[in-house]
């Protein structure tokens, strides 16, 4: 494998995606969204990481749409960020509508353009309940990509979403990071947008949970 574009949050999640990319692929460009987060102190974050990875080049897209929405707390401030875990029977009030499908999207107008043929995205099903991070979706996110695809179409090549985490618990994606080296000091988790992180909101305590059991 050569080429990869891995859409990097500043999260431990996409950090620990970052490093395995730069172990799995050659070359390496990353791609941040600025879609009116209320933690949008991420994208700090995730260009430091950038930096710290050395990868070809970092992208940061802004995306407007986000700001016609409202109800996530995540992109309605007037919302408040809800405490403690995440629910299990349902998706969270965190969810942002077709937030990872505008951002494959986008990341795959950046592959068709510049010719990398994997998207890496760092989503886990078992730990989070969001509809967006399920295999059914990553399924059929690529083959979404492949229809539309100039590069495809010209070169008979094929797009692949790499997910190597789609069926790893947080733990299991902490546990890989310390292998791997990750600077998780350096990324950044928090629903509130706050410096230091909340410490409340559930990808918070997901986190600190995480990195904790692998102590």
């Amino acid at each position: 494998m050569s080429k990869i574009l891995v859409l990097l949050s500043g999260g431990m999640d996409s950090a620990t995606l970052l490093w395995l990319a730069r172990k799995e692929f050659s070359r390496v460009w990353t791609i941040s969204f600025n879609y009116g987060q209320r933690h949008r102190v991420e994208l700090k974050y995730a260009e430091e990481l950038a930096c710290l990875a050395n990868v070809e080049d970092h992208i940061v897209v802004d995306m407007p749409l986000y700001r016609s929405l409202k109800g996530s707390p995540l992109i309605d401030e007037s919302s408040e960020v809800p405490e403690g875990e995440y629910p299990s029977e349902e998706p969270p009030p965190t969810t942002v509508p077709m937030r990872n499908l505008n951002f494959i999207a986008t990341a795959g107008a950046f592959a068709d353009y510049l010719e990398i043929d994997h998207i890496g995205i760092g989503v886990h099903s078992l730990d989070t309940p969001y509809p967006d991070c399920r295999p059914e979706f990553v399924s059929a996110a690529e083959a979404a990509l492949n229809a539309g695809s100039v590069m495809v179409t010209k070169r008979k090549l094929r797009i692949h979403l790499w997910t190597p985490f789609i069926g790893k618990t947080k733990r299991e994606i902490a546990l890989l990071g310390k292998e791997l080296g990750v600077p998780f000091e350096k990324t950044y988790s928090c629903y509130k947008g706050t410096e230091p992180p909340c410490g409340k909101c559930p990808t918070c305590i997901q986190r600190e949970e995480a990195l904790k059991s692998i102590l």
